[in-house]
Formats: C-alpha cells, structure tokens, sequence
C-alpha cells in the first residue's frame, strides 16, 4: 500500500479528519488540556486564525510514520463503568512471526487500564475480540501458516488467503489475543483489584451482530461473566449463502474442522472457550447498553418502514440481560 501514489494522501486524509470529527470528541477535558494540537487551536483562534489544515495533516504524518507518536485509544469513568477503547488499527505490527494487532506500547497502555474496582468494564475495539469459534481458529491455523508452520511454499498460500479474504481480527494475532486473555482473566478473578460484575468487549465491523460468552468453568475464582457483544450498524448487504456460511462458523462440524486444522498447524488451545449464546443477526441495527448498578442490559433495535405512519418503526430485535 505505501508503494501506491494514492495511499499516503488517503491515510493522511483519513486520520486528519478522524480527528476532527471523533477524536477531539473522544478526549475528557483532562486530555484535551495535555493535547498538543488542541492547544494550538485554543492558541490560533485567540489571535483570530482559523485554519489548522497544516498542523492536523502533520499530525496525520507523524501518526501514520510512527505510531507512538499520537495515541487515538482513551479510557473515561462514567458512573462507576470504565469505558476502554482501543485503537486495534494504526499500531499494528505486521512482520510474519511477530505480528500483534497493538505494538508493545499501545499493549501496555491497556494493561494499565484493566483494573478493578468498578462495576463494569467495558473494551470498545473495533474489530471483535472474540469471533465465532470456527472463524477463531481459522484465522489462528491461517496465521501459523503464514508464519510457516507447514513449510516455505505453504507459507506464501497462507499469507495470500490471509491478505485476500482479510483475515485482520484478534484471532488472527494470537500473540496479542492471548496477552488480552491472560489479562482479562486475571481482571474477572480479582487479581487486579475487587471483580466488576462483567467484562465487555463491544465491536462491530462484521456485517452481522451477535452476542458470545466465555466459558469459565465450575473452578473460575468469582462471578465475573466476559461478554463480547457486536453490533454492526450499516452493515454490507449479504447474499443468502454467506449468511449461511457465517451462521455455520459456530455450529459443531465446522468448529471441529478448523480445530483440527490449527492443532496440526502447532496452534494451541484457546486459552479460554466460549460459544455464541444469541445471535447472528443480519439486520441494520443500533445497540444500546444500559447500566443499574451490577445488573446489565444489552439491546439490539432496527427500524422499519411504515407507511402507514409515513416513517419508519423501531423494532427490537433481541435484548440480553446480564
């Protein structure tokens, strides 16, 4: 891509307007204070200057060349919540056999985040953090693959599949997969201060939406229940069979297939197991979440066209109660 003519103007474009539209919005007024370019523009609009265009496309620059040097992930406690989103795009590493969807810096802004003594927590990251478990294993098998675990000539067919169909999710950089995982464990066990009640992850970007639960088994330490919920708004008209093919990815056959793909491709057991507990849903939809005290609820509503009413109709498509 950086050997393209188009690509460096697009990322810049993208990332320069990222911040005005989102980002600055992001920010709690703590980060807006310590925020370099915001300043900037505090500075400028008191001599009456206006336009910034030069100093956010620098920013734009340095972002793209080095990703340490701008952090776009941020953390807000909101009423006993803590609401973590990461950026699980721009500090990715890329080289086969050290691939990590964060670099080792943005890893450790995160590993800081992840403490107790609230109610819940919730992980905002993009791309969901826990796939259906057949999809899951296929990306680990496809980047052990791609890293050579069956040879020289079936790493370049693993890294064109990988490049080809998009094979981009955490599962799909198991290094960082399983640092969350540890991480988040210890964090549902009380081993980074008092357990909240629940651990989200809250994602989108897969053209379906679902709800998964990890498994913690009879001898996890607390209640503490790890949720991933997906909700992806406008999503990409599907054709009938890849609904289908996406519905199967949790379904016993195919997960014991890529299973047994990764084991011989040397990947190990997930560190944890869990299975879609509502879900798929095709629709266009909004997700809500509602928070009273330790109890959770995560919606799920389209909205359809009425004639009648001359507009459309909220629908609630599922509801789940933690």
């Amino acid at each position: 891509m950086n050997a393209t003519s188009w690509w460096h103007g697009r990322i810049m474009g993208g990332l320069a307007s990222y911040w005005v539209y989102q980002h600055l919005g992001n920010l709690s007024p703590a980060d807006r204070a310590e925020d370099e370019l915001w300043q900037l523009v505090l500075e400028r609009r008191e001599r009456g200057e206006d336009d910034i265009t030069v100093a956010v496309d620098e920013l734009a620059a340095r972002a793209d060349a080095n990703p340490d040097s701008y952090r776009w992930s941020h953390a807000r406690d909101v009423n006993g919540c803590r609401v973590i989103v990461v950026d699980s795009r721009a500090a990715r590493i890329l080289e086969p056999g050290a691939r990590r969807i964060l670099d080792p810096v943005e890893t450790q802004w995160l590993d800081r985040q992840l403490r107790g003594g609230v109610e819940h927590v919730f992980i905002g990251t993009s791309l969901p953090y826990l796939l259906p478990m057949g999809l899951h294993e296929a990306e680990a098998w496809n980047e052990a693959v791609a890293d050579g675990a069956w040879g020289r000539r079936a790493r370049g067919f693993g890294e064109k599949v990988r490049q080809g169909v998009d094979l981009e999710h955490w599962a799909a950089f198991q290094d960082s997969f399983r640092e969350l995982a540890a991480t988040v464990t210890d964090l549902a066990s009380g081993r980074r201060g008092d357990a909240p009640a629940t651990v989200t992850f809250l994602s989108g970007d897969v053209h379906n939406s679902y709800v998964a639960e990890v498994d913690r088994g009879p001898r996890a330490y607390g209640d503490t229940r790890i949720l991933q919920a997906v909700c992806s708004p406008i999503r990409n008209p599907l054709p009938r069979v890849i609904r289908m093919a996406q519905s199967l990815t949790s379904r016993r056959g195919p997960v014991a297939f890529t299973r047994w793909l990764a084991r011989r491709a040397q990947v190990p057991e997930p560190p944890f197991t869990w299975s879609l507990v509502r879900g798929p849903w095709f629709d266009n939809m909004l997700a809500t979440v509602r928070v009273d005290g330790r109890e959770l609820v995560l919606s799920w509503e389209a909205a359809d066209q009425d004639d009648e009413r001359s507009g459309p109709v909220l629908r609630e498509v599922a509801c789940f109660e933690v």
